[in-house]
């Protein structure tokens, strides 16, 4: 059975494809990479938030348990149970790495962007040098090696959110 026309890959056959080729690969790369970096940034919120204020509601309580020595039992184990979530809620957070994550697709999708644009300056010229072309090329090689892997969810999310085309 023959794949639906809309995933039937066919190569460029001149210059003009293969800038178009390539500029709607670096346009998705620029949207995923900023979507990832969206992902990554609201995760570090969803972790990073409660640590703030399960600490502080620790810190407190542990404060006020030391001006009072008649706290019950039940306030001691709950300041326990929340010191141990933000403990673990920060490892998690520490270990994840998301703001970091986050920030180096941001710096992805730019660059892909910067790319794109390349090539969108490429593509309304009316002569395209082979110079040019490789100088572009090049760019995306070393972004395809650099760039951290987008992950699959987002891909998927983004591929069936837009279709074939993106914004």
């Amino acid at each position: 059975m023959a794949p639906p026309e809309s995933t039937r890959y066919t190569p460029p056959t001149n210059d003009a494809e293969l800038v178009l080729a390539w500029l709607r690969r670096a346009r998705e790369s620029q949207f995923f990479h900023y979507n990832a970096a969206k992902r990554l940034g609201r995760y570090g919120r969803v972790f990073g938030v409660p640590v703030i204020v399960i600490t502080a509601i620790v810190g407190a309580s542990a404060f006020a348990s030391i001006l009072s020595q008649t706290v019950p039992l039940y306030a001691k184990l709950i300041v326990g149970l929340c010191s141990l979530v933000a403990t673990v809620l920060s490892s998690l957070q520490t270990f994840f790495k998301f703001s970091e994550r986050s920030e180096k697709h941001r710096i992805f999708g730019a660059k892909f962007g910067a790319v794109r644009r390349e090539l969108e300056t490429l593509h309304i010229q009316a002569q395209i040098k082979s110079m040019e072309l490789a100088a572009v090329r090049a760019k995306l090689d070393m972004l395809a090696e650099e760039a951290p892997d987008v992950d699959a969810a987002v891909f998927s999310r983004e591929k069936a959110k837009q279709g074939d085309e993106l914004p």
